[in-house]
Protein backbone atom coordinates (compact mmCIF):
# COMPACT_ATOMS: atom_id res chain seq x y z
CA UNK A 1 0.00 0.00 0.00
CA UNK A 2 1.20 3.26 -0.84
CA UNK A 3 1.52 5.86 2.09
CA UNK A 4 0.33 9.26 1.71
CA UNK A 5 3.56 10.97 2.44
CA UNK A 6 4.87 8.74 -1.07
CA UNK A 7 1.90 10.53 -2.54
CA UNK A 8 3.02 13.84 -1.00
CA UNK A 9 6.57 13.58 -2.33
CA UNK A 10 5.63 12.27 -5.52
CA UNK A 11 3.33 14.96 -6.37
CA UNK A 12 5.96 17.76 -5.05
CA UNK A 13 8.31 16.08 -7.47
CA UNK A 14 5.90 16.30 -11.02
CA UNK A 15 5.30 19.61 -9.91
CA UNK A 16 8.96 21.03 -9.93
CA UNK A 17 9.31 18.62 -13.12
CA UNK A 18 6.95 20.54 -14.74
CA UNK A 19 7.90 23.89 -13.66
CA UNK A 20 10.95 23.11 -15.17
CA UNK A 21 10.35 21.88 -18.46
CA UNK A 22 7.71 25.23 -18.56
CA UNK A 23 11.20 27.47 -17.82
CA UNK A 24 12.96 25.60 -20.92
CA UNK A 25 13.84 26.33 -24.52
CA UNK A 26 16.00 26.84 -27.09
CA UNK A 27 16.34 28.78 -30.64
CA UNK A 28 13.95 26.48 -33.07
CA UNK A 29 14.20 28.48 -36.18
CA UNK A 30 17.00 28.95 -37.56
CA UNK A 31 17.21 25.49 -36.06
CA UNK A 32 20.22 25.00 -33.05
CA UNK A 33 21.84 21.69 -32.76
CA UNK A 34 23.49 20.08 -29.88
CA UNK A 35 27.27 18.92 -29.04
CA UNK A 36 25.29 15.86 -27.29
CA UNK A 37 21.30 14.98 -27.33
CA UNK A 38 18.66 17.64 -27.62
CA UNK A 39 19.11 20.18 -24.65
CA UNK A 40 16.52 22.54 -23.58
CA UNK A 41 18.28 23.39 -20.03
CA UNK A 42 19.53 26.85 -18.44
CA UNK A 43 23.48 26.17 -19.16
CA UNK A 44 23.83 27.84 -15.45
CA UNK A 45 21.31 29.19 -12.65
CA UNK A 46 23.58 31.25 -10.31
CA UNK A 47 22.46 34.57 -7.28
CA UNK A 48 22.10 37.94 -8.73
CA UNK A 49 25.30 39.03 -8.98
CA UNK A 50 24.40 42.94 -9.01
CA UNK A 51 23.82 43.46 -5.32
CA UNK A 52 20.40 44.92 -5.25
CA UNK A 53 16.81 44.31 -3.14
CA UNK A 54 16.43 41.03 -5.79
CA UNK A 55 14.34 39.72 -2.62
CA UNK A 56 12.06 42.08 -2.02
CA UNK A 57 11.24 42.30 -6.05
CA UNK A 58 7.75 40.99 -5.91
CA UNK A 59 6.56 39.75 -9.40
CA UNK A 60 7.89 39.88 -12.80
CA UNK A 61 7.31 43.71 -13.36
CA UNK A 62 9.32 44.92 -10.21
CA UNK A 63 12.13 41.88 -11.05
CA UNK A 64 12.21 43.80 -14.63
CA UNK A 65 12.31 47.07 -13.17
CA UNK A 66 15.78 46.36 -10.60
CA UNK A 67 16.87 44.71 -13.49
CA UNK A 68 17.16 47.97 -15.71
CA UNK A 69 18.13 50.11 -12.98
CA UNK A 70 20.89 47.75 -11.86
CA UNK A 71 22.06 47.59 -15.41
CA UNK A 72 22.46 51.43 -15.57
CA UNK A 73 24.07 51.50 -12.26
CA UNK A 74 26.68 48.42 -13.36
CA UNK A 75 27.24 50.28 -16.69
CA UNK A 76 25.93 46.74 -18.71
CA UNK A 77 26.25 47.32 -22.12
CA UNK A 78 24.50 44.02 -23.06
CA UNK A 79 24.11 41.05 -21.44
CA UNK A 80 26.49 39.12 -23.94
CA UNK A 81 29.36 41.11 -22.46
CA UNK A 82 28.34 40.06 -19.09
CA UNK A 83 28.08 36.22 -19.91
CA UNK A 84 31.02 36.12 -21.73
CA UNK A 85 33.27 38.04 -19.84
CA UNK A 86 33.26 34.89 -17.19
CA UNK A 87 32.90 31.56 -18.85
CA UNK A 88 33.65 29.81 -15.14
CA UNK A 89 30.82 31.48 -13.81
CA UNK A 90 27.74 32.13 -16.87
CA UNK A 91 28.92 28.78 -18.39
CA UNK A 92 30.48 27.75 -21.32
CA UNK A 93 30.19 29.88 -24.79
CA UNK A 94 26.94 28.78 -26.93
CA UNK A 95 25.88 26.84 -23.65
CA UNK A 96 24.95 23.20 -25.27
CA UNK A 97 24.69 24.10 -28.48
CA UNK A 98 26.64 23.26 -30.91
CA UNK A 99 28.89 26.05 -32.85
CA UNK A 100 30.48 23.54 -35.13
CA UNK A 101 26.82 22.27 -36.89
CA UNK A 102 26.14 22.25 -40.48
CA UNK A 103 25.01 26.13 -41.23
CA UNK A 104 21.67 26.94 -41.59
CA UNK A 105 19.88 29.26 -44.19
CA UNK A 106 18.70 32.26 -42.05
CA UNK A 107 14.83 32.92 -42.04
CA UNK A 108 13.27 35.05 -44.86
CA UNK A 109 10.70 36.84 -43.10
CA UNK A 110 12.72 38.60 -40.28
CA UNK A 111 12.60 36.14 -37.66
CA UNK A 112 13.94 33.99 -35.07
CA UNK A 113 11.41 31.66 -33.73
CA UNK A 114 11.97 29.62 -30.07
CA UNK A 115 10.99 26.53 -29.00
CA UNK A 116 8.09 27.34 -26.96
CA UNK A 117 6.99 30.56 -25.10
CA UNK A 118 9.42 32.33 -22.86
CA UNK A 119 7.93 32.04 -19.61
CA UNK A 120 10.54 33.79 -17.21
CA UNK A 121 10.76 37.66 -17.31
CA UNK A 122 14.44 39.14 -18.22
CA UNK A 123 16.56 40.40 -21.08
CA UNK A 124 17.55 38.72 -24.43
CA UNK A 125 20.06 39.57 -26.99
CA UNK A 126 20.33 38.18 -30.72
CA UNK A 127 23.93 38.88 -32.55
CA UNK A 128 25.50 37.83 -35.73
CA UNK A 129 28.65 37.74 -35.12
CA UNK A 130 29.88 40.89 -33.62
CA UNK A 131 26.38 43.02 -34.67
CA UNK A 132 23.61 43.38 -32.18
CA UNK A 133 20.45 42.90 -34.24
CA UNK A 134 17.79 42.25 -31.43
CA UNK A 135 17.49 43.26 -28.02
CA UNK A 136 14.81 43.66 -25.45
CA UNK A 137 14.76 43.71 -21.46
CA UNK A 138 12.20 41.88 -20.61
CA UNK A 139 11.23 39.19 -23.50
CA UNK A 140 8.60 37.49 -21.75
CA UNK A 141 6.20 40.46 -22.18
CA UNK A 142 7.47 41.71 -25.78
CA UNK A 143 7.42 38.25 -27.44
CA UNK A 144 5.03 36.51 -25.72
CA UNK A 145 2.20 35.85 -23.44
CA UNK A 146 3.71 34.19 -19.96
CA UNK A 147 2.73 30.61 -21.32
CA UNK A 148 4.68 28.21 -22.86
CA UNK A 149 2.19 27.30 -25.86
CA UNK A 150 2.45 31.09 -27.23
CA UNK A 151 5.71 30.22 -29.05
CA UNK A 152 7.99 33.21 -28.66
CA UNK A 153 8.77 34.67 -32.31
CA UNK A 154 11.65 37.32 -31.91
CA UNK A 155 11.35 40.42 -34.45
CA UNK A 156 12.09 42.09 -36.47
CA UNK A 157 15.81 40.75 -36.53
CA UNK A 158 17.79 42.05 -40.15
CA UNK A 159 19.81 38.96 -41.01
CA UNK A 160 21.38 40.96 -44.30
CA UNK A 161 24.26 41.88 -41.99
CA UNK A 162 25.40 38.59 -42.01
CA UNK A 163 28.43 37.92 -44.51
CA UNK A 164 28.63 36.18 -47.57
CA UNK A 165 30.11 33.46 -46.09
CA UNK A 166 28.25 33.02 -43.05
CA UNK A 167 27.74 34.13 -39.56
CA UNK A 168 26.93 32.90 -36.41
CA UNK A 169 23.90 33.42 -34.73
CA UNK A 170 24.35 34.12 -31.25
CA UNK A 171 21.04 33.97 -28.65
CA UNK A 172 21.60 35.06 -25.06
CA UNK A 173 18.65 35.27 -22.55
CA UNK A 174 19.09 36.34 -18.91
CA UNK A 175 15.49 34.39 -16.98
CA UNK A 176 14.61 36.33 -14.15
CA UNK A 177 13.63 33.46 -11.95
CA UNK A 178 12.15 32.95 -8.65
CA UNK A 179 12.54 29.45 -6.12
CA UNK A 180 10.30 28.89 -2.73
CA UNK A 181 11.46 32.84 -2.67
CA UNK A 182 14.88 33.07 -3.93
CA UNK A 183 15.81 34.47 -6.41
CA UNK A 184 18.34 33.38 -9.58
CA UNK A 185 19.37 34.29 -12.69
CA UNK A 186 19.28 31.42 -15.52
CA UNK A 187 21.76 31.91 -17.97
CA UNK A 188 21.05 30.55 -21.64
CA UNK A 189 22.98 30.85 -24.60
CA UNK A 190 22.54 29.19 -28.13
CA UNK A 191 24.82 29.43 -31.26
CA UNK A 192 23.36 28.52 -34.69
CA UNK A 193 25.57 28.93 -37.64
CA UNK A 194 24.25 30.60 -40.76
CA UNK A 195 24.76 30.19 -44.28
CA UNK A 196 24.98 33.73 -45.14
CA UNK A 197 21.86 36.74 -45.83
CA UNK A 198 18.45 35.42 -47.13
CA UNK A 199 19.24 37.26 -50.49
CA UNK A 200 20.92 40.29 -50.04
CA UNK A 201 19.33 43.94 -48.71
CA UNK A 202 20.34 46.88 -47.17
CA UNK A 203 22.00 46.58 -44.16
CA UNK A 204 19.64 47.72 -40.64
CA UNK A 205 22.09 50.32 -38.61
CA UNK A 206 19.35 49.98 -35.41
CA UNK A 207 19.27 46.69 -34.04
CA UNK A 208 15.40 46.38 -32.81
CA UNK A 209 15.71 47.70 -28.90
CA UNK A 210 13.39 47.04 -25.72
CA UNK A 211 13.65 50.79 -24.21
CA UNK A 212 12.19 52.92 -26.97
CA UNK A 213 15.58 54.01 -28.22
CA UNK A 214 17.39 52.73 -31.23
CA UNK A 215 21.00 52.04 -30.38
CA UNK A 216 23.79 50.50 -32.48
CA UNK A 217 26.10 47.67 -31.44
CA UNK A 218 29.24 46.55 -32.42
CA UNK A 219 31.24 44.02 -31.12
CA UNK A 220 30.91 43.58 -27.02
CA UNK A 221 33.70 44.77 -25.19
CA UNK A 222 35.97 41.69 -23.40
CA UNK A 223 38.29 44.74 -21.54
CA UNK A 224 37.78 45.16 -18.11
CA UNK A 225 37.40 49.12 -18.33
CA UNK A 226 34.03 48.28 -20.33
CA UNK A 227 32.88 45.39 -18.99
CA UNK A 228 29.97 45.43 -16.77
CA UNK A 229 31.12 44.52 -13.22
CA UNK A 230 29.79 41.75 -11.00
CA UNK A 231 28.93 42.02 -7.29
CA UNK A 232 28.69 37.89 -6.17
Amino acid sequence: MVSSTSFVTIAAAVAVSVHQVQAHGFVENPKSEFKGSENSDWVVQIDPQWKGDWAGAKGDEALVALYKELKVANNAKDIRTLFDSDTSLYGENCGFTNPDATPKDPPTDGTATFSRGIVHAGPCEIWLDDKMVLQNDDCQSAYGDGTQETIAVFKPVDYSSCAAGGCMFRFYWMGLQRLDGTPYWQVYKNCVPLTGPPGGGAAQTSPSTGDGSNVSQTSPSTGNSDSPSSEA
